[in-house]
């Protein structure tokens, strides 16, 4: 009996003779130049680059809030950058979470406020999506801070919001810049240990932007953008 070959999976994302520069001044800077790359879905990516390589600018081409010079940005087989910006906002909102170094939580909102904003956004706010907010405060200990305001918390109470806050509507993808770049060492490898963990419940592709060796060495894929390349090597 003749074998039937395994079906290969689309990678969740797809960059494609990716191209992006800058005028400053009188010249161009080039960030990058064709750059290519496939990302599986479920992979946990790890970005590292020096300061100014361009780590952050291939996070917003890659959701969206930025439009290459040419290329394309595949999410699921949507070609992001084709779309209007309107709708790049409503794929965003419905497919792409953030994790931000400074947490970026909203101050005038409470704790759940800010956890339930993603599905407010969506118009999925109901009481079932409510009460699964409340069991994930609940997961990560801090159920008891529901009405509390970001400012009555530590930062690494801050940045387990943020995780959860990414992850509340289910996306696909997370971008995380920096993560634990304002904490200390013990609260940032906790944070880490969180974002794993709710990764791998959730099914997302993460891509994470870090300085840190330690935070490289959890990816399965470390990229380096150098020279406007993405160079591949070993965790």
């Amino acid at each position: 009996m003749t074998s039937t070959p395994a079906t290969i999976a689309a990678p969740l994302l797809h960059l494609r003779r990716l191209s992006k520069s800058y005028r400053e001044g009188e010249s161009t800077r080039t960030i990058f130049a064709d750059l290519e790359v496939s990302i599986a879905r479920g992979a946990r990516i790890a970005l590292l680059g020096r300061s100014g390589s361009g780590k952050s600018t291939l996070l917003n081409l890659i959701s969206g809030i930025d439009q290459p010079d040419q290329g394309e940005v595949i999410i699921q087989g949507t070609v992001l950058n084709h779309l209007s910006e309107h709708e790049r906002t409503l794929f965003r909102r419905a497919h792409i979470g953030f994790v931000f170094q400074f947490f970026n939580l909203i101050p005038t909102l409470t704790v759940l406020e800010n956890l339930l904003l993603p599905l407010e956004l969506q118009g999925r706010l109901d009481a079932k999506e409510k009460h699964r907010a409340e069991e994930l405060l609940g997961e990560v200990g801090l159920r008891e801070r529901a009405s509390s305001f970001p400012d009555r918390l530590s930062g690494g109470e801050q940045q387990r919001i943020a995780i959860c806050r990414a992850l509340i509507h289910r996306p696909s993808l997370l971008l995380a810049d920096e993560p634990t770049g304002n904490l200390d060492g013990e609260t940032g490898t906790q944070a880490l240990d969180l974002l794993d963990d709710l990764v791998r419940e959730h099914g997302a592709t993460l891509i994470m932007v870090t300085h840190s060796a330690e935070v490289a060495r959890r990816a399965d894929r470390i990229l380096t953008i150098r020279d406007g390349r993405l160079e591949e090597s070993p965790p």
